[in-house]
């Protein structure tokens, strides 16, 4: 089937756009296309959203370079071929300068297809690509935003301090400035309203009990709430519906503490916000660690305790992003998981210290996650990949190092992602380390990371025996590994299978 391409041509010869339409039809296109030959019919043009535009360098009443200048003026991002008769190297390099992204002589039209094709492919990669980032880094964000509430609520020691602090946090991370925390009375279970922002102070009625408004029925009904508009909807407690001011609403969500529901943190915001299910999500996460906090706080529990469990709860997220970047690169079920397993094995009997183990224990599961920044065309590619897109793929660490760098708590496990394609005999990237320039963690994953990759079946490939990959980590050793550690790994082997 065709590909359909809606297309401008600034040209002023009809035959010569015929011919550009012909070549296009060759490369498989279905152009839809409208030819133009001076500025205002050109910017006219541009507000039907064209898909691509091939222009000529000199027109009679225009100019390729001035339909690049007016393109870059407006801000519209837009692929723009030039198409010419001739046209000087030093021109041409200031158009690829002003974004063209490419030029065609007419006397080598043929190859005007492939160069749109390309064009159109390397923007569909820059496209995924910027949206994996986003998603990444927004992910990342989250994941700061709760270790950052968790960190500030774990030295708090009365319920006040925490609860205030809860909320304002909660708000920025929400960008809001209006909420309210209830929390049930340990005595008669009923809900309090213990911390408030914004309009919430003014509230006269501050205690609900379990089913009560929207507060309450939250509460007993155990799951986030939507409300539209707090004062149009049927589940407000009238009592306080005269205090509650028009044109806002909010998100409720139950907050627990070890499967008891302990209270309720509302969100409220002016029309016509919404909150997203992103955001809910995000609340739901906070709500469960404020859940933990308040346990803390009101049973004197130990503090190392709770900060043992909040560890828990970001190493469950890390084996969680590593359970998804197998996935979605197709990997072998349960392969981050082994060769972490393995890695700390190795490292124990290296002598590493346990302080180092929890970095090597983070760096391993997420050895791979720069791979979030490469499109699904080249990671799931199913033959092998070319030139071009092995160079996208070997950045893949850099890419991992941008992205966790800026996040305190895993900056000290960034060995193992950012270097872990290093080799001993300084022929691996990102940076060419050699030898003992490559961090010791990264020298002993590399061992385990292969030898596991080849005694798992993948997609492209059946696994090799048990003896054939320890015969390939001999081969490699000082080349690929480090001697010293592929000698223990061997040791190691040798003793558990």
């Amino acid at each position: 089937m065709n590909e359909l391409l809606r297309l401008l041509i600034v040209e002023d010869s009809p035959d010569d756009a015929e011919l550009m339409v012909m070549r296009l039809e060759e490369e498989g296109f279905k152009p839809e296309w409208k030819r133009v030959e001076n500025e205002v019919d050109f910017l006219k043009a541009l507000e039907d959203k064209p898909d691509f535009i091939l222009a000529d360098w000199a027109l009679p009443q225009f100019s390729g370079l001035r339909a690049l200048e007016l393109i870059n003026e407006r801000g519209v991002d837009m692929p723009l071929i030039l198409v010419s008769g001739s046209i000087g190297e030093e021109a041409a390099i200031k158009a690829l300068h002003l974004g063209a992204s490419d030029y065609i002589l007419k006397g080598r039209s043929k190859r005007l297809g492939q160069a749109v094709r390309r064009t159109l492919d390397l923007r569909r990669y820059q496209q995924e690509k910027k949206v994996a980032e986003a998603e990444l880094k927004r992910r990342l964000a989250e994941l700061e935003v709760l270790y950052k509430i968790s960190s500030s609520l774990r030295y708090l020691e009365s319920l006040e301090a925490l609860l205030k602090s809860l909320l304002r946090q909660t708000l920025s991370a929400l960008n809001a400035d209006t909420g309210a925390i209830w929390l049930t009375d340990l005595k008669d279970s009923k809900l309090q309203m213990l911390s408030a922002s914004g309009w919430f102070t003014d509230l006269d009625s501050l205690v609900f009990e379990p089913g009560e408004g929207l507060v309450g029925s939250t509460y007993l009904r155990d799951e986030p709430n939507i409300s539209p508009e707090f004062v149009s909807d049927p589940r407000l407690n009238k009592k306080v519906l005269a205090q509650v001011p028009a044109g806002w609403g909010g998100v409720l969500v139950p907050i627990h503490s070890h499967e008891e529901n302990i209270g309720v943190i509302v969100v409220a915001a002016p029309l016509p916000r919404e909150f997203t299910d992103k955001e809910l999500k995000l609340l739901n996460s906070i709500a469960e660690m404020a859940g933990i906090a308040v346990h803390r706080i009101r049973l004197f529990e130990d503090l190392q305790a709770a900060s043992e469990d909040l560890v828990v709860a970001y190493h469950e997220t890390i084996e969680g992003w590593s359970g998804a970047l197998e996935l979605r690169d197709q990997e072998t079920e349960g392969h981050s998981k082994r060769v972490t397993a393995l890695t700390l094995e190795l490292a124990k009997n290296m002598g590493i210290a346990d302080d180092q183990l929890i970095q090597i224990y983070r760096g391993s599961l997420l050895h791979d996650i720069g791979k979030m920044g490469v499109s699904d065309t080249i990671l799931l590619k199913p033959g092998p990949l070319n030139d071009r897109e092995w160079e996208i793929m070997r950045h893949h660490p850099r890419y991992a190092y941008e992205l966790l760098a800026r996040i305190d708590y895993l900056t000290p496990a960034l060995n193992i992602p950012y270097c872990h394609h290093e080799k001993f005999n300084g022929s691996g990237y990102p940076r060419g380390l050699k030898g003992e320039e490559i961090p010791l963690e990264a020298r002993i994953f590399a061992v385990v990371d292969v030898y596991d990759a080849l005694i798992s079946d993948r997609p492209y490939r059946l696994a090799w025996s048990r003896e054939d990959a320890l015969e390939h980590i001999k081969k490699e050793s000082g080349t690929h590994f480090d001697p010293q550690v592929v000698e223990l790994f061997l040791d190691l082997i040798s003793k558990t299978e």
